[in-house]
């Protein structure tokens, strides 16, 4: 088990996240060792230097691992101790655990490994499972025992963050020393301090009394991550999901609806958080969107409400980074939002996160951009973010995407009012979301084809597909292709990127047959969005291209739209290799794309009861889990194996063939989908499906679908 719970990448990763937690305090080195452990704390309060051994977030801890790593699906915990180092013939059953609760009850903890820190040589790690009978309890006071000696107690929010027993009698913060010659940077997801989190949350508090306004403020850091939510006194706790299709009355207990989300009733928290975070997993150095630029490249034309325009670029991106999926942990809790009303932040000219608002109670999308209307939650958002501005030349409304302009924000004076202490707001902050710095980042400097970026270790280094045999991926060839892409990405002119003339900046993924995971590499400041995205591309290419595809949809429950597509002659039978622009040019509310009055295509919904909230296969696939998983349940995102994060149905993906046979799919996210398309063909050199089977040279209804589509002039 233990090898399981914390895998060599993940202890190189320890070292970095210790320093990460520690960074920036100094404290005189022990001249002796103790004769018992030591739990590492924060340096102002007992609170445990601790993270999730899997997710590498920090407090509060779910008693269920929101990613299941073991049978039991228990959170596991990585604490930090010193003064324990186990003898050579010792292994991790010499030390025990235990957490006390408010109610004075002690739950055993299973320590599953213990050992040292790399590069730490005062840092021991220590991982214990979360006890079976623990659930939501605030804060436990957990120690160790070595050769019954017992070590100090720290403070750990199980659920969430606050309450539990007083510290021990005469206990004080325990940090651990920093070894100031190692000279290593921690790597965090932004550099977000609390007092900074707390300065935001103030400035978005006070602007909102000076406009009579009751609303409930997020921040996340640069990946997403929750650092603190506070809702103003009496703000609305209940929002309603209206995408402008029609809307169903939810039903009085659940809140949900039976078709589609619209008039789903939600927490608002829910709201403002997916808000803040698709300002944050949008941004880079190179391009600032809210959610405002987003809902304007999802619809069904762009610009929205024109005529016989094509859908948006993004068209079905607002279902990533899902709270079910299996590669953003964590996920947004509504996946990215189109609803206005964020903001990102910035600190000098860099990406640190961002802030959303949600007050209105409907958690929704711009219809009619040509009205420049002007919420009340964009005046809020903005003024949050005095101090942490957009640079002028990165923002979304200084890109222009075929000639269209993207809007970025409607408001556009800065409300200033004297900002309310931050103790004195009319409010409090959610207890399951504490104010707090930027967390760990999720990735790890790697380079690939001699291009530098970064990578998730789950998936660094690249690993060959199960299958064995010629005809399955090896780690060498998932290494040349991610190579192959992320080489012709860094000559490639980019679409969404300031200044004019820089390179894209994408995450490049190479799945197996079965949508395993090979091999997962971003480049430098590639938005955070794309890594989710980049694997459902490559997902929903080697799905759909499958042999077994209509039958895996029929068992799962969707045989209707595989009926609709063989209506239309396409049996997915692996008879055509698709590239998910070919698949979602079918999965259209109009087909073909854009063009008025006419019937949608065979994995869409018809247009009179489409929406953002009601796109068809997309959403249907993972309506159920996502709603689950909404209320807190451990399940990814389809029942379908190999599709765990969902569906994508916009361009940047081809599948992968080796000497003829099928072998798995690229996806490419993070520019414009041309570009995603070239690279993503670049990374498929030499692995590319025969043309005659390719998806362009397929008719339906007369119309010749796409495969890929390269931008003009793309080379640098």
């Amino acid at each position: 088990m233990s090898s399981r719970i914390f895998s060599r990448s993940l202890l190189a990763l320890a070292a970095l996240l210790l320093l990460s937690l520690v960074a920036g305090l100094r404290f005189p080195r022990t001249s002796a060792q103790t004769p018992r452990p030591v739990l590492f704390s924060e340096a102002q309060s007992t609170r445990a230097i601790a993270v999730d051994s899997v997710a590498k977030t920090r407090e509060p801890f779910s008693a269920v691992a929101r990613v299941s790593f073991a049978p039991d699906n228990r959170t596991r915990i990585m604490l930090f101790a010193g003064n324990l180092q186990l003898a050579p013939n010792e292994g991790s059953n010499v030390v025990t655990a235990d957490a006390e609760d408010s109610s004075n009850n002690i739950y055993p903890l299973t320590v599953e490994y213990v050992g040292p820190v790399p590069d730490q040589r005062w840092a021991t790690a220590v991982v214990v499972k979360l006890n079976e009978n623990m659930s939501d309890l605030g804060d436990v006071l957990v120690r160790i025992y070595y050769r019954g000696a017992a070590s100090n107690r720290v403070r750990v929010g199980i659920g969430y963050v606050g309450g539990g027993p007083p510290d021990d009698p005469g206990a004080v913060p325990t940090p651990g020393p920093i070894i100031e010659e190692l000279g290593i940077n921690p790597i965090t997801a932004g550099t977000l301090t609390p007092d900074e989190v707390r300065t935001i949350i103030a400035q978005a508090v006070s602007a909102a009394v000076a406009l009579n306004r009751l609303v409930t403020v997020a921040v996340t850091d640069r990946e997403g991550n929750v650092l603190g939510l506070f809702s103003m006194t009496g703000a609305a706790t209940m929002m309603q999901i209206r995408g402008g299709g029609p809307l169903q009355t939810p039903d009085p207990i659940t809140g949900l609806v039976p078709v589609g989300l619209e008039g789903t009733r939600l927490p608002s928290r829910l709201g403002a958080i997916s808000k803040a975070g698709t300002a944050s997993l949008f941004s880079t150095s190179g391009n600032a969107f809210t959610a405002r630029t987003a809902g304007f490249i999802i619809q069904e034309h762009i610009p929205p409400a024109v005529n016989f325009r094509p859908s948006g670029p993004l068209y079905g991106v607002q279902y990533s980074s899902l709270p079910c999926s299996d590669i953003k942990i964590p996920g947004l809790p509504l996946g990215l939002s189109a609803d206005p009303g964020s903001m990102p932040i910035y600190k000098n000219g860099i990406s640190q996160g961002g802030v959303g608002i949600e007050g209105d109670g409907v958690y929704g999308i711009d219809r009619d951009p040509a009205d420049f209307d002007l919420p009340f939650e964009e005046v809020i958002a903005l003024s949050a973010v005095r101090g942490f501005e957009t640079p002028a030349l990165i923002r979304g409304d200084n890109i222009l995407v075929d000639g269209v302009r993207l809007p970025f924000i409607n408001a556009s004076e800065v409300l200033r009012p004297a900002t309310i202490p931050f103790a004195s707001l009319p409010g409090a902050v959610d207890a399951r979301f504490p104010v707090r710095q930027a967390q760990p980042s999720a990735f790890t400097t790697a380079t690939v084809g001699g291009i530098l970026g970064e990578s998730d270790p789950r998936f660094f280094p690249f690993i060959s597909s199960s299958s064995a045999g010629p005809n399955s991926l090896t780690a060498a060839d998932v290494n040349q292709i991610i190579s192959q892409a992320a080489q012709q990405a860094n000559i490639t002119r980019a679409a969404i990127r300031q200044p004019l003339g820089s390179n894209a900046r994408v995450s490049i993924t190479v799945v197996d047959r079965e949508g395993r995971v090979l091999g997962l590499f971003r480049q430098q400041d590639a938005p955070v969005f794309g890594f989710d995205v980049s694997v459902q591309k490559a997902r929903s290419a080697v799905f759909f291209t499958r042999p077994d595809a209509a039958t895996m949809l029929r068992t799962a429950g969707f045989g209707s739209y595989v009926d609709r597509a063989a209506t239309d002659g396409l049996r997915l039978d692996s008879s055509v290799a698709y590239s998910d622009r070919a698949i979602g040019f079918l999965h259209r509310p109009f087909f073909p794309d854009g063009i008025n009055n006419t019937a949608a295509g065979p994995f869409s919904r018809q247009i009179n009861e489409w929406s953002v909230f009601n796109v068809g296969l997309q959403l249907d696939l993972i309506k159920t889990n996502l709603q689950a998983a909404i209320v807190g349940a451990n399940v990814r995102c389809t029942t379908i194996p190999g599709l765990e994060n969902g569906l994508q149905i916009f361009a940047g993906s081809i599948p992968l063939y080796k000497n003829g046979v099928l072998v798995g799919a690229i996806g490419i996210s993070g520019d414009g989908i041309d570009q995603d398309d070239i690279i993503a063909a670049a990374g498929g050199n030499g692995y590319s499906p025969a043309p005659a089977i390719r998806s362009d040279r397929v008719f339906v209804r007369d119309v010749r679908l796409p495969f890929v589509k390269f931008p003009r002039s793309p080379n640098l």
